[in-house]
């Protein structure tokens, strides 16, 4: 279940990259990238916090608490972003740092 949540986040990641980089040259991204990354993120967080539900006694709390955070972050950017408008370029910068940090804790904790 932790390799499948890892699994997701990269894929996310990829994609939240993908936005990022349309972003910094000034473009918007496509539709169809940002739901995804999104709906993978989430469905990453989902089962993270199923697997933290079934393992009580032992899970990535670090990493669950910085995740939720990104998701905020990202939540907010998504609500009150507009393709007329300036990108957020450095709210999705630190959305990018936290998503990373959550990443490195979360492998951290499945490898160690």
């Amino acid at each position: 279940m932790l390799y499948a949540s890892v699994t997701l986040f990269v894929l996310a990641a990829t994609a939240g990259a993908t936005i990022l980089i349309t972003w910094l040259n000034k473009k918007n991204a496509p539709k169809a990238v940002v739901y995804s990354h999104g709906l993978l993120a989430v469905s990453g967080l989902l089962v993270l916090l199923y697997y933290a539900f079934t393992h009580p006694a032992a899970y990535p709390k670090l990493s669950i608490g910085l995740f939720i955070i990104t998701a905020l972050a990202g939540i907010y950017m998504f609500i009150t972003s507009r393709p007329d408008q300036v990108k957020p370029v450095r709210i999705a910068g630190l959305h990018a740092l936290l998503a990373v940090s959550s990443l490195i804790t979360l492998l951290v904790y499945v490898f160690s």
